[in-house]
């Protein structure tokens, strides 16, 4: 039995229960007598110190308000295969996407003639009342059916309490029973679940055919009018109503074909048991024509299902092929964008190769004055050197050159201004490497955590 569920399907031994029992008595032959136990252990011992009766119902289980063991009394008293395990092992749960295609009739016939029937329908129900909000709700029955008429068990399996058809179950056991008929209460109480669980498939895919028609509506406007202010008004929850429409479309449609599955194999059962009895007032016979009803008007749902999923592929489609124009769009103007900026750095370019030519000219101009200041400095030095009071030329008497006895005094202050000159600018230029050098250093070391201690030796 699985197990992997959020919530346990059982509860512990100790726990409150709410299990009612409609079972016959030889006493009372034309009716049924009810019984509610609120503890797994009184109800357990009910199941197996009692004669098994010619009917009973187990109604109003409610999950998590059943133990184990309690339903393994049960299931060891009517001597049950697993199939009531198989039916109670994803009960309690909110029915889940991947178990969409669970649930179909199952029947486990032995060499008696006796048939365990069991099936889990699932159906929509509505959030609140008067809202158009739903949820999806399930129902679990289990059909020990005895055709000779000694151990009838019915077991129903409820989400919550006071669901409309534990109210079904209710008004059935206070009726007169027919002289406990197995065929009456076959056509009655299957009939009165494919009745109650089938009432809101209708609505639900009515509304559901809404929302899509309204998304039909948005995504045309999308698409012929104005992409932007779909996207930026609201488009994002526009979009995600679109996916979530179709996510409930598509367990729908699984759902559907299970109930059909159901249907068919009640039906196909049923007249063959209808074969068997040869009485005007078959019930039997009853229950297959009301099974054909239901499955002809369920068939006409599961059809519009599946227009509603084509129909929501469209939309999704039309939606994409938006984007992808929007898409297409923008990177057309971004093209665009690219294509005007790379214009305006060709236009940078020529005008920096025109700066570059310009001062191409200028250098050319400055190295000719340089080579002329270069051709005319050894003569400016000479006359500067000679022109200064160190030297005395005579007067043109004699051709003698008379050099000042303070001409040590030029040298002196020459080379000391020469090596203040030299200092300072070897003692700058130093500076400025070994501080572009600790730059250099900083850029290629990775930053180190200043809280981080060295490790004890």
């Amino acid at each position: 039995m699985a197990t992997n569920l959020i919530y346990p399907t059982f509860c512990l031994p100790g726990d409150p229960a709410s299990i009612s029992i409609y079972h016959s008595d030889v006493d009372t032959p034309d009716r049924l007598i009810s019984t509610v136990f609120e503890d797994n252990g009184l109800f357990q011992e009910h199941i197996s110190t009692t004669p098994l009766p010619r009917l009973r119902i187990v109604s109003s289980i409610k999950p998590l308000q059943i133990s184990e063991d309690a339903l393994s009394g049960l299931k060891k008293a009517y001597n049950i295969g697993d199939e009531l395990w198989d039916l109670t092992s994803t009960f309690g749960d909110k029915p889940m996407t991947a178990a969409v295609g669970e649930g179909a009739m199952k029947v486990q016939s032995s060499e008696n003639g006796i048939q365990d029937i069991s099936y889990r329908l699932t159906f929509p129900a509505p959030a609140r009342a008067g809202t158009h909000n739903w949820t999806m709700r399930q129902i679990g029955v289990f059909h020990h059916h005895d055709p000779n008429d000694l151990q009838n068990l019915w077991v129903f399996f409820h989400v919550g309490p006071n669901t409309p058809m534990q109210r079904e179950v209710q008004q059935y056991a206070s009726l007169s029973q027919q002289g406990l008929r197995s065929d009456h209460a076959w056509l009655t109480l299957h009939s009165s679940v494919f009745s109650f669980c089938l009432h809101n498939w209708q609505s639900y895919v009515k509304d559901l055919g809404h929302d899509v028609d309204r998304h039909t509506d948005r995504s045309l406007d999308f698409i012929l009018r104005n992409i932007d202010h779909f996207l930026t008004a609201g488009g994002d929850t526009n979009l995600t109503a679109i996916h979530n429409t179709r996510d409930l479309l598509l367990p729908t449609s699984y759902r559907l074909r299970v109930i059909l599955d159901t249907l068919t194999k009640l039906g196909h059962l049923s007249s063959v048991l209808a074969s068997q009895h040869d009485n005007t007032d078959n019930s039997f016979q009853k229950l297959a024509a009301c099974m054909a009803y239901h499955k002809d008007r369920l068939g006409e749902v599961a059809i519009g299902v599946d227009v509603l999923k084509e129909k929501i592929k469209d939309i999704l489609n039309m939606t994409t092929l938006g984007l992808d124009y929007r898409m297409t769009s923008q990177m057309l103007d971004l093209n665009n964008r690219m294509v005007e900026l790379n214009n305006r750095m060709l236009n940078a370019n020529e005008q920096l190769l025109r700066i570059g030519t310009k001062n191409f000219d200028d250098n050319a101009t400055v190295k000719v004055v340089t080579i002329l200041t270069l051709i005319y400095l050894p003569a400016s030095l000479v006359s500067s050197f000679f022109g200064m009071n160190l030297f005395k030329f005579d007067n043109g008497t004699t051709e003698e050159l008379k050099v000042s006895k303070q001409f040590w005094i030029f040298f002196v202050a020459t080379i000391i201004l020469a090596i203040i000159t030299i200092s300072t600018w070897y003692l700058w230029t130093h500076k400025e490497q070994v501080r572009r050098r600790k730059f250099r250093l900083l850029k290629r070391e990775p930053p180190q955590d200043a809280d981080k201690t060295p490790s004890a030796a």
